[in-house]
């Protein structure tokens, strides 16, 4: 009972302390990473290192290669690119082991008080973050250290070292490596285990490289769940995942069956410590497969597609940036929430300009687009800020979290454009059963309007995604200027009236019209708002 309790303890101090390392790396990096990954629609090869860099980030070739079916199911990401992602995160997720191999227990007080110091008394977000780093390090120690405790009483069990034994059946060890991973959803913590026991002298690394093969095929039953429901590319890039690592799995057994005796026999005489051998024999797997299978990348792409054959169905989306996958790295899902709402914002801008035809020149047949695409922005204020809840419960640093918070906002005032936009192509139906007319000069200054409010709206929207506080000031002068505009054509119109110069029920129109632009423009002021407080921040 004892040495399961010191297993078991020791197991989940362990990946506590690799996903609190990665949690802290990430926050750390924030804004950088989602340029990191902004890199990879390059190349392949850009893919490759973007996926190892990131995986080193976040500690996790899982959560990266679930990023990546994300990625593409969004459709933000090709086949190819999706790739060398995965190529590059198998690469990355072998820097725990080196890790690992270091052997740094006996210094884990020391980077766990080092990192609580860091999170206690930071003031900044980036130093708390780094003290988490910190922590996470020591942690994950400690944890290998306990199952070093563990395991050591094993060593003189008769049955545990028949069972060890076993274990030199190679195919024994690939199953043993895929069903350990596949439970744990981490090849990490399996190939920390097999490093524990080999600092025990439990385990030799003729037993430990089928494993280390079996390790890479269970890593990819995480990306296969995530793709379930997704549509068919994304699914796609699940299966490369699963054909890359099997495959590369079984022609590296096939190699070492042959060369055992020497490959043995040349890591036990030029390198001493087991789990060094592991981490270098796990490094060389991975990087190996990838240049074996770089040239062949667009192979993998046309065989998943004879797998998994035919095209997605051209079904409504709402949202095309958004998916729940992505949320694991929330620098990236931030990126992605900001592209949906320009995506939104754009559809307002084309609503606006469809409204000044209708109106002011008497398009009516922008009436139908206008209430469908009000209907969509509708539906897109609901997603972007369910996501937005999600997301606000991810690690995010202070400056992330305002990003969320101004967004909340933001959607909420791009969605009140929609509604005024709306207001006015509903004026046609008056217009229409009164058969009203404008005289020339209520339509010049409904021109005006309409576009000083278009500059207004889309000035902000650039003010926004560019951070330029100057820029949103430029929307406080417009909006300065859209209201002295209302006042001074209501002035005008009311003048005309009494002279009889115009009639009432065109003027009944002229004034919701120019009142519902008014109140765009407010919003758009909203928007500007958000920018220049973060001048304060």
């Amino acid at each position: 009972m004892e040495i399961a309790m010191k297993v078991i303890c020791g197991l989940g101090l362990f990946m506590y302390g690799m996903a609190l390392m990665g949690e802290g790396l990430q926050k750390a990096a924030g804004s950088k990473l989602k340029a990191i990954v902004g890199a990879l629609t390059q190349s392949t090869f850009r893919g490759i290192l973007v996926g190892a860099l990131v995986t080193c980030l976040i500690q996790s070739s899982s959560a990266t290669t679930v990023m990546v079916v994300g990625f593409v199911n969004a459709k933000i990401m090709t086949l190819n690119q999706a790739v060398g992602v995965i190529m590059g995160a198998n690469i990355g997720t072998t820097m725990t082991s080196f890790i690992i191999a270091l052997n740094l227990g006996q210094y884990s007080p020391i980077l766990v008080g080092v990192g609580t110091v860091f999170y206690l008394i930071g003031k900044t977000k980036s130093t708390k973050s780094l003290g988490e780093s910190f922590l996470g390090f020591g942690l994950l120690f400690l944890g290998i250290m306990m199952l070093e405790q563990g395991l050591k009483p094993l060593s003189d069990n008769q049955m545990f070292s028949n069972f060890m034994k076993q274990l030199n059946s190679p195919f024994l060890g690939l199953i043993i490596g895929v069903i350990a991973t596949t439970i744990l959803q981490s090849s990490s913590a399996t190939v920390g285990i097999m490093q524990a026991l080999g600092m025990q002298g439990l385990m030799h690394i003729g037993a430990a490289f089928p494993m280390l093969l079996g390790t890479n095929i269970g890593s990819t039953t995480t990306a296969i769940l995530s793709s379930l429901g997704a549509h068919k590319t994304a699914k796609r890039a699940a299966l490369i995942h699963f054909l890359f690592n099997l495959v590369g799995s079984i022609l590296f057994m096939i190699v070492f069956l042959i060369v055992k005796p020497w490959y043995v026999a040349f890591m036990e005489n030029n390198i001493p410590s087991l789990p060094t051998q592991i981490a270098i024999s796990h490094l060389a797997f991975n990087l190996l497969n990838t240049i074996i299978f770089y040239p062949f990348t667009n192979v993998l792409v046309k065989v998943t597609e004879k797998i998994i054959p035919g095209i997605d169905k051209d079904e409504e989306q709402v949202s095309i940036y958004l998916d729940n996958r992505i949320l694991q790295t929330p620098a990236i899902a931030l990126g992605q929430a900001i592209k949906e709402m320009e995506r939104m914002s754009d559809m307002v801008k084309t609503s606006l300009k469809e409204a000044e035809n209708l109106i002011v020149y008497g398009d009516r047949a922008k009436f139908d687009t206008i209430m469908q695409r009000e209907a969509l922005i509708n539906k897109m204020q609901s997603e972007i800020t369910s996501y937005l809840i999600e997301l606000s419960h991810s690690p995010l640093s202070d400056e992330q979290h305002k990003d969320v918070d101004d967004l909340f906002y933001m959607i909420s005032d791009i969605e009140r454009c929609g509604d005024h936009i709306k207001n006015i192509a509903e004026l046609l139906e008056d217009i229409d059963k009164d058969s009203i007319k404008f005289d020339d000069v209520l339509r010049e200054q409904m021109k005006n309007m309409f576009e000083e409010c278009s500059l207004s709206f889309e000035t902000s929207i650039r003010a926004f995604v560019g951070r330029d506080s100057d820029l949103a000031r430029e929307v406080f002068k417009i909006e300065d200027h859209v209201d002295e505009m209302e006042a001074e054509y209501r002035e005008t119109h009311i003048r005309r009236l009494s002279n009889k110069y115009t009639d009432a029920p065109p003027g009944i129109i002229f004034l919701d019209c120019i009142s519902n632009l008014e109140r765009v423009s407010d919003h758009s002021n909203n928007i500007a708002t958000y920018v220049v407080n973060r001048e304060n921040v």
